[in-house]
C-alpha cells in the first residue's frame, strides 16, 4: 500500500450524500472524516491547482499519527450535475461566501440541510437571504488545519470540536446527521445555544487573528508578548456580546487566554496565512464586524479599531 493508509468507503445501506463547499484545512480534513469514518459519499467543491491536485491523486491528510489518502466520491468545480445532497457543510472564506452559494441552488432539497462553519458569527441570515426556504443552521469548529500545498491538507495538534444547531432545534429530527457525526468526527456537540458557543469561540479566534496578522507573529508568541492587548480585545468582544444578549460567563475572558495557552508552538491564524500568501482575508467578518456592531449596540472599541486600521491601511 506504500506510505499511505488509502480511504475506501464502506457501502452504508442509509448513505448519507454530504457536499462540501470549501476544501480547504476545514472542508478538507471534514471531508476525510465523514467519508472514511462516516460511510458518507463525499464530494468536494474547490478550485484552481488544489481540485486538480484532488482529483488526480486524492486528498492527503497530514496529522500527528498518520498520513492518509482521502479519494472523494466527486471533486468539482461546478456541483450543479451531481443532484441532491442530505448535507452541504459551507467552509469557504467569508469573502466567497456569496459567489459560493449561487453554485449549490441545484443541489437542494426539501430535506437538505445547510451548516456553515465559517469564520466569524451570524451567517445563517444571510444564506437565508439566497434560501429563504433551505433549512439552514449555524455551526462553529475548533481546529487547526490548512492546506499545506495543493491535494495536502496539514491538521496541527489534537484540537478538534464541532458544534451546531439553531434556536428551537431538536438533534432527534436529524438523527441521520447526528448518527454521522458519532461515528465520523472526534467530538461534536448539537445544541440550541449555538449562538453563545459561537461568540465564545469569537471571543477566541478575532482577537487572536487580529494581533497575529498585525505583528506578524505566531499564536504563542501572541500571548506571551501582547497578553495584555489581547485581554483588551477579548473584553470588548465580551461586552459586544452580552449587549447582543448572549450569555457570556463572567469568567470567560481569563479562561479563554488560558486556552491560549495550549495553542501548539508556532501555530498561524487562518487570516494570517492568508495575507502572508497575499490572498483575500477576513478582516471584515473577524474585525470590522466588531466595530460596526459595537457602534450599533454602543460599545466602544478603541482596541479593535487600533488593529483594523493598522490592518486595512493602504
Amino acid at each position: 500500500m506504500g506510505r499511505y493508509a488509502v480511504h475506501r468507503r464502506p457501502r452504508a445501506e442509509a448513505l448519507v450524500r454530504v457536499l462540501i463547499l470549501g476544501a480547504g484545512g476545514v472542508g478538507g480534513y471534514l471531508g476525510y472524516r465523514l467519508g472514511r469514518f462516516g460511510g458518507a459519499e463525499v464530494a468536494f467543491v474547490a478550485r484552481g491547482a488544489h481540485l486538480d491536485a484532488i482529483r488526480s491523486g486524492g486528498l492527503e491528510i497530514l496529522d500527528d499519527r498518520e498520513t492518509f489518502l482521502f479519494r472523494p466520491e466527486h471533486a468539482v468545480e461546478d456541483p450543479s450535475g451531481l443532484g441532491i445532497f442530505d448535507l452541504i457543510l459551507v467552509a469557504v472564506k467569508h469573502t466567497d461566501l456569496r459567489k459560493s452559494l449561487e453554485k449549490i441552488a441545484a443541489n437542494l432539497g426539501p430535506d437538505s440541510v445547510i451548516l456553515p462553519l465559517l469564520n466569524g458569527v451570524e451567517h445563517r441570515q444571510e444564506i437565508l437571504e439566497r434560501y429563504p426556504e433551505a433549512n439552514v443552521m449555524e455551526g462553529c469548529i475548533y481546529i487547526l488545519s490548512n492546506i499545506l500545498r495543493p491535494g495536502v491538507v496539514r491538521k496541527k495538534g489534537s484540537i478538534f470540536n464541532l458544534c451546531w444547531g439553531r434556536e428551537g432545534f431538536d438533534p432527534s429530527d436529524y438523527a441521520k446527521i447526528v448518527d454521522l457525526f458519532d461515528r465520523a468526527l472526534p467530538r461534536h456537540k448539537a445544541t440550541v445555544d449555538i449562538a453563545y458557543e459561537q461568540w465564545k469561540k469569537f471571543l477566541f479566534i478575532s482577537p487572536m487573528a487580529a494581533l497575529t496578522s498585525r505583528y506578524g507573529l505566531t499564536m504563542d508568541r501572541i500571548v506571551a508578548d501582547h497578553r495584555e492587548e489581547l485581554r483588551c480585545l477579548m473584553e470588548e468582544i465580551a461586552a459586544l456580546a452580552r449587549a447582543k444578549s448572549i450569555d457570556l460567563d463572567d469568567t470567560i475572558v481569563s479562561e479563554t487566554l488560558q486556552r491560549m495557552e495550549q495553542t501548539p508552538p508556532e501555530a498561524k491564524t487562518s487570516m494570517q496565512l492568508d495575507l502572508e500568501a497575499g490572498k483575500p482575508a477576513e478582516i471584515e467578518a473577524l474585525l470590522g464586524f466588531v466595530i460596526s456592531e459595537g457602534k450599533k449596540m454602543g460599545i466602544a472599541t478603541p482596541t479593535m479599531q487600533k488593529s483594523y486600521a493598522s490592518l486595512t491601511r493602504s
